[in-house]
């Protein structure tokens, strides 16, 4: 491509369009999300969020408890009204010609697998969407979200919703998925869509593609938008200088410039390219899948400054790109686990993909040559190994390297199917702990039972039968009474062994998942003061969301829920928003993801063994 050709695609028309639809507009420039995730990636500041105010009477009840009475019924205490009295449990028999109301008919779910109530997107149009995902930090930082919310994004939709929905895979780096919804013909009918396909070609490494729909896409970019059609611009300076034209990534420059692209490190790396030199990035630049792979042209690329740097779109395309140099990939990876984005599946084939010395896969141990792959070494050692004791032993100190890189959740689901060969018993007891850790965040009951029966000398009554509890709470299929092995929760909190915070949480899961709550447990939860830390969202949100699940919105229940939890989900919610996302998502049949969240809320927090 030469320089007249490039002036001709790229000529400096005006960019300003309308996405024209029948919903409603969202805005000319199409910005499906607000400035905390600008087009551009400049790094959004992540900030704790300010101490919770104290909720106000007329939106946010007391969770479960009249505070510091403990309740004299069995189920737990009764909710408050917005004036703070009691509501009367007396139970109204209404006439049997009364007319069914439509919250109070089960939820039909598809039957495509996905776990999701038919016709997810009902009720909810592109304009309202996009408004809804405009308060959400994505992705969330959150293991049970993070799956929602997947399965919620590739659910199929229709009209701008389908444009709406491949920003938001782009966005949140789940870039598999992406890759499904272009797979197919006809998503690429009009010019967005086929712009969008294009950015995602080259993210991933597929460049002849992605290049071809670059050059169709601006040649008809008075149909994008303002802040697309730039993104094309640059990428059709990439195109050309990957080709070998780099004086092409000068006039990109130029007229990127001109058409108003304000990123700094974007407009650094197009003049570095057409230099032949090393780019002076921002201190403060965000690494997008397009700021890469102009930084591939420079062959300055850092894994250390993509792993701290990269976007979710970029490390999610690194991961699927098997042409990155090994230890970016790896980092990449790794940051994409910590950031919640792909899955443990897919984090293993990246360390399966590694080449290692067989003295390093001998003596896994003993860390090897690289840091960077340290991880990775030990989980292909681990696969590798026969030998029950040793697989155990590398299997731990692998989840203690996850522990201090902090994505400890993600590595006991990727060690769990090497962990349910381990023998439960004998010699390997000490294993017992971290096996129950293991099967439980992969959904394998059966083995926490086994481990926990071992543990106890197959007796009832054990020093781990409160991680049973904690099954029965995640297993939709639990076989047994549910709160059977609440008892051992109630001992143990009466000794000490809860945190004032983890026993607040425990009620309000409990009573969100209509338990019979211990008398002794409420008593002690309800005698300290209810916590008033954790994510809660803006007044109004808690209500909307009721109301949404009452009318089976699924779609706009699952975002308000996200909304209401905060980016960290269960575990860094306030106690009120957390059992009103339980209620909610039971309510419109997603009892599976409300197990979830709950259970997300007292993992990192339920007590382990000294020697763990």
């Amino acid at each position: 491509m030469n320089l007249r050709t490039i002036a001709a695609l790229l000529s400096a028309a005006s960019l300003v369009c309308v996405w024209p639809h029948s919903d409603g507009a969202i805005a000319q420039e199409w910005r499906p999300f607000d400035d905390r995730f600008p087009p551009w990636g400049a790094k959004p500041e992540r900030r704790s969020p300010p101490p919770a105010p104290a909720p106000s009477p007329s939106e946010y009840s007391d969770p479960y408890y009249r505070r510091n009475t403990p309740s004299p019924e069995p189920r737990g205490a009764p909710r408050r009204s917005p004036q703070g009295e009691p509501y009367d449990r007396s139970v109204e028999v209404a006439p049997l010609t009364a007319p069914v109301e439509r919250s109070e008919l089960p939820p039909v779910m598809a039957s495509d697998g996905s776990g999701l109530p038919l016709e997810v997107w009902g009720g909810l149009d592109a304009a309202k969407a996009a408004e809804l995902m405009a308060g959400l930090e994505l992705p969330p930082r959150s293991m049970a979200l993070t799956t929602l919310w997947r399965r919620l994004v590739s659910a199929p939709a229709s009209g701008q919703l389908e444009a709406l929905r491949a920003e938001a895979l782009y966005r949140s780096g789940l870039m598999q998925e992406l890759g499904e919804l272009f797979s197919r013909a006809d998503q690429l009918a009009s010019p967005m869509m086929k712009a969008l396909a294009a950015r995602y070609e080259i993210a991933v490494g597929q460049r002849d593609a992605g290049c071809s729909k670059v050059r169709e896409a601006a040649a008809k970019k008075k149909e994008l938008t303002k802040q697309l059609a730039g993104e094309m611009l640059v990428l059709a300076g990439y195109c050309a200088s990957a080709g070998g034209d780099r004086s092409a990534a000068s006039l990109a420059e130029e007229l990127a410039r001109e058409e108003g692209v304000k990123d700094r490190a974007m407009l650094e790396l197009l003049r570095a390219v057409a230099a032949k030199r090393a780019p002076k990035l921002p201190q403060d630049a965000r690494l997008t899948p397009t700021h890469f792979r102009l930084l591939e042209l420079t062959g300055a690329v850092d894994p250390l400054l993509v792993a701290e740097r990269g976007t979710a779109a970029l490390l999610g395309a690194l991961v699927l790109d098997p042409a990155v140099d090994n230890q970016v990939r790896v980092a990449a990876a790794e940051a994409a686990a910590r950031e919640m984005i792909i899955t443990p599946e897919a984090l293993a084939e990246v360390y399966r993909a590694q080449t290692f010395q067989p003295d390093e896969l001998a003596n896994p141990l003993v860390p090897g040559a690289d840091p960077l792959l340290r991880r990775a070494q030990l989980f292909v050692a681990a696969e590798r190994e026969r030998h029950p004791t040793r697989r155990a032993q590398i299997l731990r100190a692998l989840l203690d390297e996850a522990r201090q890189a902090g994505f400890y959740v993600y590595v006991l689901a990727l060690a769990a199917p090497l962990a349910e060969s381990i023998p439960k018993g004998g010699e390997l007891g000490w294993f017992a702990e971290t096996g129950i850790e293991t099967a439980l965040v992969s959904g394998n009951h059966a083995d926490v039972r086994a481990w926990v029966a071992v543990a106890g000398g197959g007796r009832r009554g054990g020093r781990f039968d409160h991680w049973l509890a904690l099954s029965d709470i995640l297993d939709t299929a639990w076989r047994g009474p549910r709160g059977a092995y609440l008892p051992a929760v109630e001992m143990m909190a009466v000794q000490g062994q809860f945190s004032e915070l983890l026993l607040h949480r425990l009620a309000t899961v409990l009573d969100a998942l209509d338990y019979q709550v211990p008398m002794e447990l409420w008593r002690v939860a309800s005698s300290t003061p209810q916590p008033n830390d954790g994510h809660l969202p803006e007044t109004g949100v808690l209500t909307e969301l009721q109301v949404a699940s009452e009318q089976r919105e699924s779609a706009r229940t699952i975002l308000l829920a996200m909304k209401a939890l905060g980016p960290r989900g269960g575990e860094g919610a306030h106690i009120i928003a957390l059992g009103d996302v339980i209620r909610a998502l039971k309510r419109v049949g997603l009892e599976a993801d409300a197990r979830r969240i709950g259970f997300e809320a007292l993992f990192g927090g339920w007590p382990r063994s000294a020697i763990h």
